[in-house]
């Protein structure tokens, strides 16, 4: 019985210890596979903190900018546009205001440059065929102050000196590339103040308004280019005085906008301070009328503009008022002997007409200018007779242009025939291109061939040719008049605007 006893109680023994190892067995099969969890799961953090790292090693390679708050602690807003002038301002010490409305402008221009002359042996013998390299530099700035008021100033490149250092040659900017390596001259070009006062600028009913009146004094751009081409005034002229001019729209319905302008001049042209020698001046006036409207078939309006000039030289054509420094600037206009020009004055009316319209988007431009000295007197003295001097007070001109340039990849091509008698327009102030390479003036007619195409929108190319011929036959330069040649002129340019 005990021995039974014994064995039940050895069994329940064994069995218990199986059970409990057992048991343990499995705890430790539990915890096992809970620390490789965690441990995979540490694995993982890992991982992720490393790319993380890697990206913002990567940010920071790019140069991002990765703003962070403080815990607790709102980010920065950005900054107000009252605070950064506030602070550009005081780390400027105001000078921002003069940057602001402050303009620069600019342009060099490269020119290639060839010449045939044909003509009398003095001619061709004193100038003969010459290739010649210029370029031409300008830049200025302008500041307006308000809504009314602006001033400017530029300077300018250019080589033709008198006997005491003055420039004489007010319708060029050129500089040649000669004189072995010297330094070339600059000018000032233009130094101006202008005026539009906000009291000038009135609508009224119908359409009726006046766009304001501008007053502009100093040297400045030629207000009169607007009605006229180069026959009468050269680009490169900058008058001085003051001028006043006024635009305005007289007329607007669904179909036709009637624009117009007027402006006086008030020039200087020589303040002699001699005895005996009257100042020369220059009142000038130009009104015209700008009619801009549509016509079926063309997807863009129509825009017109008719002009008339007066142009009333006072006091020029006596007692060598139109000397700059010792060198004659009649160019073309004959003259009695040194004292009086053949015209004995100069009082200019002019009639100016251009189109624009655009056929299948391409801007073409027709134009044409007629000019007549009112008070051409011409003769010569009875010493030195020469009817072909006489006459000579009509002046004009034909044209045509198609294309513009405005932008990149933009082209224009242009034909102009120019006849300008000798005693019609003052020879000083026209196109100098038009002639020898000394010269423009009158006396002259011929033909002018244009192509342009822009590079980019700041860089431009060029190309020009003249062919011109005399009006007058003679054998020599006789009273202040020109040689007798004919001369085939061709120009290549670039040109870079800034």
């Amino acid at each position: 019985m005990n021995r039974k006893i014994a064995s039940r109680t050895l069994v329940c023994f064994v069995l218990s210890i199986f059970y409990l190892t057992t048991a343990v067995m499995a705890q430790d099969a539990d915890l096992t596979s809970l620390v490789k969890g965690l441990q995979k799961q540490m694995s993982d953090l890992q991982a992720m903190v490393s790319a993380q790292k890697a990206e913002i090693q990567e940010l920071k390679a790019k140069g991002a900018q990765i703003q962070m708050a403080p815990r607790g602690v709102e980010a920065t807003p950005p900054m107000s546009e009252a605070e950064f002038k506030q602070r550009l301002g005081d780390a400027t010490g105001g000078a921002d205001k003069w940057l602001k409305d402050l303009k620069f402008s600019g342009d060099l221009r490269l020119r290639y440059e060839a010449f045939h002359l044909n003509g009398n042996t003095a001619a061709t013998t004193s100038e003969p065929d010459r290739n010649r390299f210029r370029f031409r530099l300008r830049y200025g700035f302008e500041k307006k102050f308000n809504d009314e008021m602006k001033v400017g100033f530029s300077m300018a490149s250019g080589e033709k000196m008198g006997s005491t250092g003055y420039n004489i040659d007010p319708v060029s900017t050129n500089q040649s590339l000669n004189n072995d390596f010297n330094f070339k001259n600059i000018w000032i070009e233009k130094a101006y103040a202008t005026y539009t006062p906000d009291w000038s600028k009135v609508s009224l009913s119908d359409g009726l308004r006046s766009d304001g009146i501008e007053i502009t004094a100093g040297k400045f751009n030629n207000p009169f280019e607007k009605g006229s081409i180069d026959m009468i005034w050269d680009r490169d002229l900058k008058p001085e005085g003051v001028y006043e001019k006024i635009e305005g729209l007289l007329l607007k319905t669904e179909n036709l906008r009637l624009k117009t302008y007027g402006i006086l001049g008030q020039f200087v042209l020589k303040e002699s301070g001699t005895t005996g020698t009257k100042d020369a001046n220059l009142f000038a006036y130009q009104s015209g009328l700008n009619p801009v409207f549509y016509v079926p078939g063309l997807d863009r309006p129509v825009d017109a503009l008719s002009a008339i000039s007066v142009y009333n030289y006072q006091n020029y054509a006596r007692a060598a008022n139109w000397y700059i420094d010792g060198a004659s600037q009649a160019n073309g206009n004959p003259s009695y002997d040194a004292n009086i020009l053949s015209a004995r004055n100069f009082n200019i009316l002019g009639f100016y007409q251009e189109i624009n319209f655009y056929p299948h988007g391409i801007p073409v431009k027709p134009f044409a200018e007629f000019a007549r000295n009112m008070s051409n007197h011409s003769g010569l003295s009875a010493a030195t007779p020469n009817n072909s001097m006489q006459g000579g007070e009509d002046a004009w001109s034909l044209g045509l242009a198609v294309g513009k340039l405005q932008k990149k990849g933009d082209w224009q091509a242009s034909y102009q025939y120019k006849y300008i008698g000798a005693n019609s327009v003052v020879g000083a102030f026209n196109d100098s291109d038009f002639g020898g390479y000394n010269y423009g003036g009158t006396d002259k007619a011929g033909s002018v061939i244009k192509l342009g195409y822009n590079l980019t929108n700041y860089l431009m190319l060029n190309g020009a040719c003249f062919l011109v011929r005399p009006i007058t036959q003679r054998d020599t330069t006789t009273n202040g008049m020109q040689p007798d040649q004919s001369v085939t002129r061709f120009q290549m340019d670039m040109t870079w605007k800034f």
